[in-house]
């Protein structure tokens, strides 16, 4: 099993998220794998109390999966981008689900986790993304390593209509400015994932 597990929200392929994230995973050199979570049938928690002895999630999806590895890790990279301002569902599916890992044994108490948003700067969608994470995180225990905010690609950039949009129009140097909003471009973000992949390698040093 994986000693860190990299956790991606972002459904488009080769995200920004996605990229990112990897990053930080190859830069601690530990033995780590990468979750992209739409390629996998996660539904939401039912509140059903079914893990509550053993935890172990009785939903017939592909948590059955996922859930042997989240056990064996010793660290997590979340990464989320923040639709309307607000954890993306796949990330917030994923809490909740994490919830099985809880009860009476807290699971996850004393792991490592680095937590990620993307958002568009004119708002503070990250930010908010962000502390959604990491208050999951003080919940079950956990320590939070590192926290990165980082800049996206706007839909209304990237969906081919911003011009015309009735609703939100967007003039053509900014669709210009941010079509190619990638996440090598992002200096700063970039060093702050290499200092992030130093702290959880030296947390799991310890």
């Amino acid at each position: 099993m994986a000693t860190i597990l990299g956790v991606s929200g972002s459904p488009v392929a080769n995200s920004n998220t996605d990229r990112l994230i990897k990053l930080i995973l190859e830069e601690t050199e530990q033995d780590s794998e990468f979750i992209k979570l739409s390629n996998y049938d996660l539904h939401p928690c039912q509140a059903c109390l079914g893990c509550v002895e053993d935890n172990i999630c009785k939903q017939n999806d592909d948590w059955q999966e996922l859930e042997p590895k989240l056990k064996e890790a010793e660290g997590f990279v979340i990464g989320s981008y923040a639709p309307y301002d607000i954890l993306d569902a796949h990330t917030k599916i994923f809490i909740e689900r994490m919830y099985a890992l809880r009860h009476q044994k807290l699971l996850n108490n004393g792991k490592a986790i680095i937590s990620i948003a993307l958002g568009q700067p004119e708002s503070n969608s990250a930010q908010q993304a962000i502390e959604q994470i990491n208050n999951f995180a003080e919940h079950e225990g956990m320590e939070v390593v590192a926290s990165i905010k980082a800049q996206g690609t706007s839909t209304c950039v990237a969906c081919g209509y911003g011009t015309d949009c009735a609703i939100r129009s967007t003039d053509k140097e900014t669709i210009k400015q941010q079509e190619y909003n990638q996440i090598e471009e992002q200096p700063q973000v970039l060093e702050q994932a290499r200092q992030a992949a130093q702290k959880i390698s030296k947390n799991l040093s310890k």
